[in-house]
This record gives C-alpha cells, structure tokens and sequence, in this order.
C-alpha cells in the first residue's frame, strides 16, 4: 500500500524541483552573455543534474521495484549529486573570480566595468 506521506512530500518535492527547472532556464537566458556568462551556465547545469538526482530519488521511492532495479537506480542519483554539487563549486568559483579584486586599490566598479 502506498502511504500517503510519501505521496505529499514526493509531491511537493516534484513542484520545487520544477521551479528550480523553471528559474534556472531564465537565468540562463539571461546572463547568456558577459563576465558571469561562465559561472551562471555552470551553477544551472549543476541545478539541472540536482533536480534530475532528485527526480530519480521519487521515482524510486514512490514506485515498487526490484531491490536490484532500486540499487542501481539510487547510485545513478547518488553519482548525478555529487556531479552537480561539483558544477555548483565550480560555477561559485567562477563566479567570485568575476568579483574578486586582484589589486586592493581597485572598486567593484572597477572590477564589473571590465
């Protein structure tokens, strides 16, 4: 029998992950160009893989499968994890060098002008 916790949070789990989906792509269109172009397009791929780990995750608990098929199932979410919380560091990385002063005399305005 299904239980009916997992059915709301697997709900609302699904609908978060879609407005993540949702607001990554914008910000994609939006900053398709520019010094932030590099880390904003890898902060969205690794949202993308989260919300796609996430996915798999429900899908699995939700629906009944072989312990094999669920196995298998988990350690493809696992990996795409840990995948995307790697392009997350790297798009934060990306993104302070944009706003990290490399002389102590200079302003941020200075910095985003480039």
């Amino acid at each position: 029998m299904l239980d009916y916790s997992y059915l709301v949070l697997g709900t609302i789990a699904l609908f978060t992950v879609l407005g993540m989906a949702y607001y990554a792509t914008r910000i994609l269109l939006q900053m398709r160009t520019g010094e932030l172009e590099k880390s904003w397009k890898y902060l969205v791929a690794g949202a993308y893989l989260l919300e796609a780990a996430i996915i798999i995750l429900l899908i699995a608990e939700v629906f009944p499968l072989s312990e094999v098929m669920s196995s298998v199932i988990t350690h493809i979410a696992v990996t795409l994890l840990v995948v995307g919380a790697v392009y997350i560091f790297l798009g934060f990385r990306a993104h302070f060098q944009v706003f990290n002063p490399r002389h102590p005399e200079l302003k941020m305005e200075d910095v985003i002008d480039r």
